[in-house]
């Protein structure tokens, strides 16, 4: 098992500054300037193929609706960083509740006490 540990030992891991923005964040989710909900952001660790040598970071996104409604914890990874690029543009794609068809939802990070207070409040990657 000393080798599992090793494996997923996170101290030689490459940290990509890019994604700072995204460890632990909340974002507001808007639409036509009404608030809808948030998205919460965090960043973890993975290996990727061929031969799952390679070692990189990927961004986990969580959808919270104002209703109470949980999404479920999505994943996002390069080279593509789809939500990633998103969300560095100003808006995240998703479905609404009740809803099948993608809705582009401005979104802007929340900082200082008010991101805190959600992070802890909406519990990311708990529920869904």
């Amino acid at each position: 098992m000393r080798w599992l540990k090793s494996w997923f030992d996170e101290t030689d891991w490459p940290r990509d500054p890019r994604l700072d923005v995204f460890r632990d964040a909340v974002w507001e989710l808007s639409l036509d300037g009404r608030a809808r909900g948030w998205l919460t952001t965090s960043v973890g660790i993975m290996r990727t193929f061929p031969f799952l040598n390679e070692k990189q970071e990927q961004m986990w996104s969580q959808v919270h609706w104002l209703d109470g409604d949980d999404g479920y914890l999505e994943e996002d990874y390069g080279p593509e960083w789809y939500a990633v690029e998103e969300l560095l543009a100003g808006y995240f794609l998703t479905s609404e509740p009740g809803s099948f068809e993608d809705t582009k939802f401005t979104a802007i990070p929340i900082t200082g006490s008010e991101r805190d207070r959600l992070w802890e409040l909406l519990m990311h990657g708990s529920k869904g």
